[in-house]
């Protein structure tokens, strides 16, 4: 009769470090402002649970709606969650994460040629092999380093889109707006660049004669313009900022100075210095994501 040990502590602390991992990408990724503390106790909680698997009795954790339950019981203790949402994209990537661990760890398991058992859905490796385990972690963490600000600024459109406020005299008005790279848009006299506002946004804050531009689009009217602002209270903020686009070469953009305007960076609110909100007549996304446009010049 063959004899089998299995250690449980080296299992448990095993578990705990490759859970901790995932956990704590995840928080970076998504930044979270959960304290460290509560990643080590969920990651405690899951290698628990992969502890309870190996004992005789425990038989009924190793169903689907178990595994489905300490995930979301992670979640609740790993991270500090406000909205559904918060804890649909949680799981998510926890899931993906723990996916490309994985997937990384079979790897390396083949490659160094290490047998691997597998007994009521749970693998085994024998003689504890260390560094497949370090050099698993080494390579999500290097993966996560590198690839992850490339994958940010490429495919996640919503990390590109900021919470700004804008006030005229007392009047506060918030919108989302988006991180547009290519624009470049400044004011020929102050040299200040320029933040494109959708009208629809900024009109609850606008005097009742400049709505009257936009409301009867007459925004291309320079003479109409004009003439408004020759009597409007507003003729001191007034600008005309020329661009181009397609279809429009030789296009003027009304733009106001706006008495102060803050962007929310991290949870913070920080003052946005000499910027001038020029104001569009149309939606700026099909989708309504965002109705302003920023540059990076803009942003503290």
């Amino acid at each position: 009769m063959v004899v089998e040990y299995r250690y449980l502590d080296i299992i448990l602390l095993d578990n705990l470090i490759m859970n901790f991992i995932i956990l704590w990408i995840v928080w970076k990724v998504l930044k979270n402002t959960a304290p460290i503390w509560r990643l080590w106790c969920s990651s405690f909680i899951g290698s628990m649970y992969a502890v309870l698997l190996l004992i005789p009795g425990f038989i009924l954790f190793e169903q689907l709606y178990f595994k489905l339950v300490l995930s979301l019981v992670m979640m609740l203790i790993g991270f500090r969650i406000q909205t559904l949402k918060d804890f649909l994209k949680l799981l998510g990537f926890f899931y993906g994460i723990t996916f490309m661990f994985g997937g990384a760890a079979f790897g390396f398991y083949y490659f160094f040629s290490t047998n691997i058992d597998l007994e009521n859905g749970v693998f085994y490796i024998k003689n504890f092999p260390v560094k497949i385990i370090l050099f698993s972690a080494v390579f999500i963490i290097m993966l996560y380093r590198w690839l992850w600000p490339l994958l940010q600024s490429k495919l996640n459109h919503h990390q590109l889109i900021y919470k700004v406020e804008v006030q005229f005299e007392g009047n506060c008005i918030r919108f989302d707006a988006f991180l547009d790279t290519g624009n470049e848009l400044i004011d020929p006299i102050s040299q200040c660049p320029v933040m494109v506002v959708e009208f629809d946004q900024i009109k609850p804050i606008l005097p009742v004669d400049i709505q009257r531009i936009f409301l009867q689009s007459k925004d291309n009217n320079f003479e109409f313009v004009t003439q408004v602002m020759a009597e409007s209270s507003w003729i001191n903020r007034f600008r005309m900022v020329p661009f181009k686009a397609i279809g429009n070469s030789n296009g003027l953009l009304i733009a106001y100075r706006p008495d102060s305007a803050r962007i929310l960076i991290n949870e913070n609110w920080k003052e946005i210095k000499d910027v001038i909100i020029g104001i569009c007549n149309q939606s700026l996304s099909s989708s309504s994501e965002y109705h302003a446009l920023i540059q990076s010049q803009i942003i503290p």
